[in-house]
This record gives structure tokens, C-alpha cells and sequence, in this order.
């Protein structure tokens, strides 16, 4: 790989690249737009809490981080459902193997984490409040928001939704961009901790207030307080105008909620409204020169919990291509993009239909109903089923996998539940095996590194 190497963001997409490439034996730098955020406040409601599931696990064993990861995360074993009109919130298990839990974890502290890890590796320098702008590659140079400039050989683009990487390769006429708005936006709010520094609700299940066309999400913190946000269509966020109607909305629909929350009105106007968007690219890389990962290459919107995940695990293919290629790079990020693109895609659609199963359906008896019979389903024949939440969330299969799976067993369960009398068992057993690690007893089994 000829250098210097260099790494646009320090995410965790990004901090975890400058890992594996370190391990590998390369010197690299990294910029970022913003300051430290070890050192520096980032700001309340900038971000949504994160889920870490076996696909974001599985490279922070391999990077040897996992124990530290381990210290910041809670574990969560289910959706805690607050339903409309009904005072007692009923949890829905996600799975039913122990491993079957996503643990929430600070987006700041996970990145922290990697960041201290990079610096560890005495080949990785990070340089700060370093806003790229555009890449040059006639002249090999990266160009900075201050008019300061940077000789690169490879540039690796982990810079976001929004990325000036991603910019460059279309420039090149190697990339195309179709960004997909949601039509729907977030805010982050907070639940405080009680007085004596404990938890007003279950830390150990994800909450989520299901109001059809909108929710509230509820995650844990480790300091006994909750990052909760409220997803809702666009419109409903501007008709939102005073803390008169602030106030009355959440009291109409999220009383239980609102009455934990003394300051609620000021949070709705203080902190920022984020937008959702789909993205998808194609053209993930320019000859042996840049190649794009993360958020810059295949941003979903986060109702699967696998922005972050799904990131992580592409930086740990991309790792395994540049090992099999290193003489050959642009052979190396034309595999990782032919790998992983259908992937990404697939959990593209899915987080989308998870949106709509989180903010209705898990009131739905008809879901409820196919959900029960997929569990024991589940139960009964572990070798060949795996409900697709479990397949996303607990695995490794490829997404594009889990999404045909889930396809055919859609069809074996809707036909169970119309007709009792079919022979069910007979039909799952007639699906293909599951692979051997799936659903994973441990995901560090899995770390090959």
C-alpha cells in the first residue's frame, strides 16, 4: 500500500479502520472535522445512542477491545412495549438463547475507546478539528477547510452521510449517490436518573412507545439516566412550534413518559432535530487510490440497530480483502464492494420494515402472533430456523442471507397462522440448514484475528 495512508474520520468506522490497518503493519493518519471528543463537550441530542450487536462485537474482540467495551455496556433483553392506554409496559423477549441480547452503548465512549486503541498501536496519529473538503488526485493532495493542504497515496473515506470523499469519487465519474429522505426525523431527549441516582425505568430492556405513525425509544445509560428519542414524520415535528404544543403532545400521547421528564419542553427546543435518510452508493472506490466504508458507503436509517454494526463489519471485510490483495489494491476494493454491497442494501430495506414493526406492529396481534409462532418455531428446530430480527442481530450471515431466509419463513408462518391444520414443522424442516455459527453461542467464537 503506498503511502502516506490516510483516513478521513474518527467514528468508530473509522478509528477501528486505523486499527486493523496499524495491525497490519501501516503507518496512518486520520483526521477529523471536530475536536476530541475525549477532551471536548460534543453537545447533548447531537447523536442516537447505539446498539451494539454481535456484528459490531465480533471486530472489537478482534481488535481487543471488547473487555474495556464491556465496562460501558448494558445489556438488554428485550423490547419493553408501552402501549397506548395500558399502564403496565410488557416486554418482549428478543430471543430465546442467552446470547440473544444487544447491549446499549454510549456512541462517545465506544468511540473513546477505539481512538485510545489507535494511539495504542504507536502507528496511528490522529489530527483533529481537520476538515477535509475535497481530494486532488492528479496532485495526490488532500484539501482542507482552512486552505491547508496534505500529500496522500490512499485515502480511506469513513467521513459520513454526507461525505466530501464520496464527492471527489463522483467527480471522478467513479461513484453515484441515491440518497432516500425517510420523510421522518428524530430529536433526542433525556430521562434523568432518580434523586438517589437509579434508574426510573428497566435498564435492561430497550422501551419503546409504539404510536403508529410515530414512537419514543428508551435506551439505558451507565450513569442511571435514559437516551430516549422520538421519531415522528416531519410534519409532526413542525406543527410543534411553542411549548404549549409541545407540552400537549406529549401529554396526549406519552404521559407516563412526560411526567419523568421535568424539563421536557426546554430539551424539545434546545437540542436539534436530525434528519433519517437512506444511502446508497455505487462505486464504493477509485482505482487503487480511495475507497469509501461506513456511513459514506451505505447509511440506513436506525431502526434495525445496525448503522454502527453494519459499519463495523464492513471494516472487517474490507481488512480481510486488503490481507488477500495487498499487492493489488483496487482488486481488494472491488471484493469488498462486491461482497458487501447486496448486504448493505438488504439491511438498507430491513431497518426501514423494522420501522414500521416498531412503531405499530408490536401492538399488533397479528405480529404478536407470527412473532410467538417464529420463536417456538425457533425452539423447535434451531438448525433451520432463526426469526430475522435474530438473524440480523445475533449473527453474522450475511444480511442479504438473512433477508431471503426471512423471506421464506414469512411465507411458511403466514400460511401456518391462515391454516392451522398444515403441517408446519414438516415445512421448516424442509429449509436449509442454517450455517454452523448461526445463531452464534458466542460471537467470539468467531475472531479470527
Amino acid at each position: 500500500m503506498k503511502g502516506p495512508i490516510a483516513i478521513a474520520g474518527a467514528g468508530p468506522a473509522g478509528s477501528l479502520l486505523a486499527i486493523y490497518l496499524a495491525r497490519q503493519g501501516h503507518d496512518i493518519t486520520v483526521y477529523e472535522s471536530r475536536p476530541d471528543l475525549r477532551r471536548a463537550d460534543i453537545g447533548a441530542g447531537r447523536s442516537i445512542n447505539l446498539a451494539l450487536a454481535t456484528r459490531g462485537i465480533v471486530p472489537l474482540v478482534d481488535v481487543g477491545v471488547i473487555d474495556k467495551v464491556n465496562e460501558i455496556t448494558i445489556p438488554m433483553r428485550g423490547r419493553m412495549v408501552h402501549a397506548v392506554d395500558d399502564p403496565t409496559p410488557v416486554l418482549q423477549p428478543y430471543g430465546i438463547l442467552e446470547h440473544e441480547v444487544i447491549h446499549s452503548v454510549s456512541r462517545r465512549g465506544l468511540n473513546a475507546i477505539l481512538l485510545d486503541a489507535a494511539e495504542a498501536t504507536g502507528r496511528v496519529t490522529i489530527e483533529f478539528e481537520r476538515r477535509l473538503d475535497a481530494v486532488d488526485f492528479d496532485q495526490s493532495l488532500l484539501h482542507f477547510h482552512d486552505t491547508t493542504t496534505e500529500p496522500f497515496g490512499v485515502v480511506f473515506g469513513a467521513d459520513g452521510a454526507n461525505s466530501p470523499i464520496r464527492e471527489s469519487l463522483i467527480a471522478q465519474g467513479a461513484c453515484t449517490f441515491d440518497p432516500q429522505a425517510l420523510g421522518h426525523r428524530y430529536k433526542e431527549l433525556t430521562v434523568p436518573s432518580a434523586d438517589d441516582g437509579t434508574y426510573l425505568l428497566d435498564p435492561f430492556a430497550l422501551h419503546i412507545w409504539p404510536r403508529g405513525e410515530f414512537m419514543l425509544i428508551a435506551l439505558a445509560n451507565p450513569g442511571g439516566d435514559f437516551t430516549v428519542t422520538l421519531f415522528a414524520p416531519t410534519e409532526t415535528f413542525d406543527s410543534l412550534t411553542s411549548v404549549d404544543e409541545i407540552g400537549s403532545f406529549f401529554d396526549k400521547y406519552f404521559p407516563e413518559f412526560a411526567a419523568l421528564v421535568p424539563d421536557l419542553e426546554a430539551q424539545f427546543v434546545e437540542n436539534p432535530t436530525g434528519k433519517l435518510a437512506t444511502v446508497r452508493v455505487t462505486g464504493w472506490s477509485y482505482q487503487d487510490r480511495a475507497v469509501l466504508m461506513g456511513d459514506a458507503a451505505h447509511g440506513v436509517v436506525p431502526f434495525h440497530g445496525q448503522g454502527m454494526n453494519a459499519a463495523m463489519e464492513s471494516v472487517r471485510v474490507l481488512d480481510h480483502h486488503l490481507r488477500a490483495s495487498p499487492d493489488d489494491l483496487a482488486a481488494a476494493f472491488d471484493a469488498y464492494e462486491t461482497e458487501r454491497k447486496p448486504d448493505t442494501d438488504a439491511i438498507a430495506d430491513m431497518a426501514i420494515n423494522n420501522y414500521i414493526e416498531m412503531r405499530a406492529g408490536v401492538v399488533d396481534p397479528d405480529y404478536l402472533a407470527k412473532r410467538t409462532l417464529a420463536l417456538e418455531l425457533q425452539r423447535r428446530h434451531p438448525a433451520h430456523l432463526s426469526p430475522r430480527y435474530n438473524m440480523v442481530m445475533f449473527s453474522t450471515m450475511p444480511y442479504a442471507e438473512a433477508q431471503d431466509r426471512a423471506a421464506r419463513q414469512g411465507e411458511i408462518i403466514e400460511a401456518a397462522i391462515a391454516d392451522p391444520s398444515l403441517d408446519v414443522d414438516a415445512l421448516v424442516s424442509a429449509l436449509p440448514l442454517l450455517p454452523d455459527n448461526d445463531p452464534l453461542a458466542d460471537p467470539r467464537a468467531l475472531s479470527t484475528s
